[in-house]
């Protein structure tokens, strides 16, 4: 009798006494058994058996429990399955300890579609990252990397594209292709570049400029990672340098419209058309509407700081001489796109689509809720007491619930915030993460399938469950070993001392939507491409020497295998010192 000729239930029951990676084969063998071994269902009790809230079950249990160790998952799985064969009393007990235990770790939400098999993929898998091609410039016959100030990521035919600004002014875009496609030989490299000065302090075109001395191409000032904003619906870019706002089409790589503002600009919105852009400022906050053409101005660049009222208190240096305070006794409604913020420097906008709903969080202790239709009137504060620097939302059924991340004396924070329909936070639906988070600030945050993604200053991205402190799996960025993908590839030592020196990840960008999407890492210098596999899809430098791309950057000659044999040897060194500095410092050595 053929094994496929069995009921589809029986094949499914035997399935689950197996281990995942027994399971995987067996997508091969044929289309019938490939459709009953990736049961959602299956999955998701192999994602609940590896989780770290059931491991603490079977810790409590041994601890607390029968005499019986079920510490061990073979163990477990081994009485699992006696309970299921044999006595009916046992196995309806084990049963209901499993769906109390799947009731109470389940992190999805009514209607939440999942697919667990790239779910379980996404938390044990192992991580790599692919490097992207690292654009250069010629100066007095020497070719210097140029360092990328922000990143975007849109789509074009199929293929995934990143955007960023470079150093000199210009748009680079690299394909970084598909992940589940045959590789192709441009995965990462280089597609398009404008040319030099395109973005600049000065607008497009350089007449703005105020001071000679000062009119060279530079990017919004260090610390500000909310400079790109990309509309795909229009196939156009948004780009914050300093206080002007271009808009670049980026089929062609040129300007389409410029703005200016009173400030500089700290923060954008996601751009979604129709719905208008937000832009903040660090005094201010604005509706930028590109169906208006330059938001009503009559010309090329529309000077927006024409028409806002700068708060008093700020410097003169900050002012410009055409403010115009004619709209306070007009009541001209056009003139209402802005308004004054009381604490400077908002670092993260978020819009609730298809709602009209605007959070701003940022170096002040509160989250701003405005209403567009209502716009400049604040509708009403979160307060939360840390400096944030990145707020998300939560796919919940009835009331959004906002996650931010950032920094409360001097340690991570992650918070989570349940709203009611007045989108007023209650202290009894507020869950914030101040002791287990991070060590150090926390830097970006994302959503990444049914868990959260936030990266840290140490180099470290975490994936924790939705209730923002269980941790799923963790990896630091500097780590040199891709072929390790769980918590141990980012320690080192005997003493398990983090790497100290490194990239750290400034902006989290999921490529898609699915669990097992990669995802987009931007260090502040360059771009990488986080992935569940175990080699990276595609790793690209550029020879210091004669410009010319080599993988993973190697160059004179060096194989990738002796580049890597070199990092992990300067590794190892740095942590035999750091081991002898720490038992020195314990009076143990001479």
């Amino acid at each position: 009798m053929s094994v496929e000729r069995l009921p589809a239930e029986l094949l499914l029951h035997i399935a689950s006494f197996l281990e995942p990676r027994d399971i995987v084969p067996l997508h091969l063998a044929s289309k019938h058994l490939f459709k009953i071994t990736r049961d959602n269902e299956l999955w998701k009790r192999f994602c609940l058996d590896e989780s770290h809230s059931e491991a603490a079950r079977r810790r409590r249990d041994f601890l607390y429990g029968p005499p019986i160790s079920i510490q061990e998952s073979r163990v477990f799985e081994l009485q699992r399955a006696v309970a299921r064969s044999g006595n009916s009393n046992a196995s309806q007990k084990a049963e209901a300890a499993t769906a109390r235990a799947m009731a109470s770790w389940d992190p999805t939400y009514t209607d939440e579609k999942v697919d667990w098999y790239d779910e379980y993929i996404a938390r044990h898998a192992p991580l790599s990252m692919s490097w992207l091609e690292q654009p250069f410039r010629e100066q007095n016959g020497l070719r210097d990397i140029l360092e990328t100030r922000g990143v975007g990521i849109f789509q074009d035919h199929g293929d995934s594209m990143v955007v960023a600004p470079l150093d000199d002014g210009s748009v680079c875009l690299w394909n970084i292709g598909y992940e589940d496609a045959a590789p192709k030989s441009q995965d990462g490299r280089i597609m398009a570049r404008s040319r030099p000065g395109l973005l600049s302090v000065n607008g497009p075109d350089g007449s703005l400029s105020q001071n000679s001395t000062n009119s060279g191409p530079k990017m919004t000032s260090t610390g500000v990672v909310e400079c790109v904003s990309v509309d795909r619906a229009r196939n156009k870019a948004y780009f914050a340098v300093r206080s002007g706002l271009n808009e670049v089409d980026l089929m062609t790589l040129q300007v389409s419209s410029y703005d200016r503002y009173p400030f500089s600009i700290t923060a954008l919105s996601e751009a979604a058309h129709p719905i208008p852009l937000t832009v903040g400022t660090s005094h201010s906050l604005h509706l930028h509407d590109p169906r208006l053409g330059n938001n009503g101005g009559g010309s090329p660049t529309s000077l927006i700081s024409d028409r806002v009222d700068i708060n008093a208190n700020v410097s003169q240096d900050h002012r410009y001489s055409t403010t115009n305070f004619h709209h306070l006794s007009s009541g001209d409604p056009s003139q209402t796109d802005y308004t004054t913020l009381f604490h400077p420097f908002p670092l993260s906008i978020l819009h609730l689509n298809p709602s009209s709903t605007i959070y701003v969080a940022g170096r002040f202790p509160s989250i701003l809720n405005y209403d567009r239709r209502c716009f400049p009137k604040l509708n009403s504060a979160i307060h939360s007491g840390a400096r944030l620097c990145s707020i998300a939302s939560l796919p919940t059924p009835d009331h959004p619930t906002l996650a931010a991340a950032g920094e409360y004396n001097g340690k991570g924070s992650l918070e989570l915030y349940h709203l009611d329909a007045a989108s007023i936070a209650s202290p009894s639906n507020t869950k914030r993460n101040r002791t287990s988070a991070s060590r150090s600030k926390l830097l970006s945050l994302t959503l990444h399938g049914t868990r959260l993604l936030f990266s840290d200053s140490d180099g470290k991205l975490k994936w924790v469950e939705r209730d923002g402190s269980t941790l799923v799996r963790q990896w630091n960025i500097n780590t040199f070993d891709t072929s390790v993908g769980n918590t141990e590839s980012a320690r080192s030592g005997i003493f398990n001392a983090d790497p100290v020196d490194g990239d750290v990840a400034l902006k989290l960008l999921p490529v898609g939507t699915g669990a097992r999407s990669e995802v987009c890492v931007w260090t502040g210098e360059k771009i990488g491409v986080l992935g569940f596999k175990n080699k990276p899809r595609f790793s690209l430098g550029v020879d210091e020497k004669d410009g010319t791309c080599t993988p993973d950057g190697s160059s004179d000659g060096e194989s990738i295998d002796e580049r890597d044999y070199g990092r992990m040897m300067r590794l190892a060194l740095e942590r035999q010192a750091n081991e002898v500095r720490f038992v020195r410092g314990l009076g143990l050595g001479g």
